[in-house]
């Protein structure tokens, strides 16, 4: 019984370690597992990172594209608006002139010391308004050209600072991608040469292409700036037209008299004044040009109704010599302005030049005198989206970024060796990725429609047209902003091509 047992105890302590060796290679299992799930999560997390930073990058030009746009639409709404001033002051100079003229002496004066029973009922009127202009005239003479060149001064600066800035984003694209792209992977860089490279070239001239400067001053034609700067919204009353009746109190342009000595008994000898004026642009928008006239409706009983020239003057800037297009010799195309504004805002006629005041015919035969602004009156050159765009996307820009291989495992003594070593089987020892992002255009309307956009839009309410007009892209309404787009098959195709000719390159060598 004693054999028996110790037998039986023999046989237990002989078996005891029999489970540590599928133990053992469990966990030698599980160690490679370990090892393979662990470099296979730093590959996969480094391929994140990098398609990340491509984001990054290509979100960063897009936002430069944006804002190139952007920067254009402002300077262009600036220049509407200095461009408005410039008329205006073309106006206020060319209405100056006018007034003073018709307060000077002429001719009328003549006919009424010669008919009237009272020429002091006109005489004295008239110098009282004089004097009363004189400072204003004065005031006006000297500010004026000073506040015209300024103002052309500051579009000129517009102008060129459109022109820099958009060159300016050009060049700059590269490098703020490759910044922000090491800012976040200091690993990472955009792919050396890519933005000149041939694979970027058609993406390149569909970027430089999208947008043109244009230069409206000397030439005929429909053009965008002018359009918007005549339209009847921006200009005022003042420019567009300043016909009225002078013969109002203070009284200063009329006469109720009578003509006795002349006409006899129980005669009348009466004046009326009224006066037409405005300003536009030249057809081939060069400059601004201001026409003011007044007319006297001289009545004499015994002679019967007259027209006397009352005064005129008149105004311009740029670089106009003449309001006649073909001198001495006028057409009715120099009487008509750009933007359907014609005869200087006289509207007793409804054909340029025909039958407009003698005053205003004898005003446009003398020229409108020194340009206020000779150097930068006119419409001077701006960016604007070539030709007519319909889709609201601009040109797409793909950043290529480029990581090399040893630096995308951080533990690098697990990379192991011989048959268990992890391999990135990165092209030419570096990992790159696509990302492709642009500027886009947007301003729904208020339709039902365009609510449900204005909804998935930041402030969108505060922007919207009111008119319930679609708005197609363009560089007067800063409504650019940035997003990311798919990249395309051909540039996928393109970056795999450039890969494998480099790695053959490589295996070459």
């Amino acid at each position: 019984m004693k054999s028996s047992a110790r037998k039986g105890r023999a046989r237990v302590a002989g078996a005891s370690g029999q489970a540590l060796v599928p133990a053992l290679l469990f966990l030698l299992v599980g160690c490679i597992g370990l090892y393979v799930a662990f470099n296979s999560f730093q590959m996969t997390s480094a391929k994140i990172k990098l398609q990340n930073t491509a984001d990054a990058a290509a979100y960063s030009a897009a936002v430069l594209q944006a804002r190139d746009y952007n920067f254009s639409a402002y300077t262009n709404r600036a220049m509407v608006a200095n461009q408005v001033t410039a008329a205006q002051i073309v106006a206020l100079k060319s209405w100056i002139d006018e007034l003073d003229s018709t307060y000077s002496t002429s001719q009328l004066d003549d006919i009424v010391n010669g008919i009237a029973d009272h020429p002091d009922r006109w005489n004295t009127p008239k110098r009282i308004g004089k004097n009363d202009i004189a400072p204003v005239r004065a005031a006006l003479d000297a500010l004026l050209p000073g506040v015209a060149a300024g103002i052309g001064s500051l579009n000129r600066a517009l102008s060129d600072a459109q022109a820099n800035y958009h060159a300016a984003v050009f060049s700059a694209v590269p490098d703020t991608a490759d910044a922000i792209a090491q800012q976040n992977q200091p690993d990472t860089r955009v792919t050396a040469g890519y933005f000149i490279s041939d694979r970027n070239a058609a993406q390149l001239a569909a970027w430089s292409s999208y947008t043109a400067t244009v230069t409206p001053a000397g030439s005929l034609g429909q053009d965008n700036f002018a359009d918007v700067v005549t339209d009847q919204s921006t200009l005022d009353g003042f420019i567009k037209n300043r016909n009225s009746v002078r013969s109002i109190a203070p009284n200063f342009q009329q006469l109720d008299d009578s003509a006795n000595k002349i006409c006899g008994a129980n005669s009348t000898f009466t004046i009326n004044v009224t006066h037409d004026g405005g300003t536009q642009l030249r057809n081939d928008k060069t400059g601004w040009e201001s026409i003011d006239a007044s007319t006297a409706h001289v009545n004499i009983s015994c002679i019967g109704p007259l027209e006397a020239e009352a005064g005129f003057g008149g105004s311009a800037n740029g670089n106009v010599t003449t309001y006649m297009t073909h001198p001495p010799f006028a057409a009715w195309q120099d009487w008509e302005g750009y933007g359907g504004y014609f005869n200087f805002g006289y509207q007793g006629s409804e054909t340029p030049g025909w039958q407009v005041p003698d005053a205003m015919a004898e005003q446009f035969r003398i020229g409108p005198g020194p340009s206020l602004d000779f150097a930068n009156g006119g419409l001077l050159p701006y960016q604007e989206v070539n030709g007519i765009q319909r889709a609201s996307q601009a040109p797409r820009i793909t950043i290529e970024v480029t990581r090399n291989s040893n630096t995308l495992v951080k533990t690098v003594g697990l990379h192991g060796g011989g048959r268990m070593e992890v391999k990135d089987n990165a092209v030419s020892g570096a990992m790159r990725a696509l990302s492709s992002a642009n500027a886009y255009f947007v301003r729904p309307d208020e339709t039902s429609f365009g609510r449900s956009i204005i909804g998935g839009l930041v402030n969108a309410n505060q922007w919207a047209r009111a008119d319930r007009k679609t708005e197609y892209p363009s560089l007067f309404s800063p409504y650019w902003q940035a997003t990311l787009a798919p990249v395309s098959d051909s540039e996928r195709q393109a970056a795999q091509a450039t890969q494998m000719s480099t790695a053959t390159q490589a295996k070459q060598q």
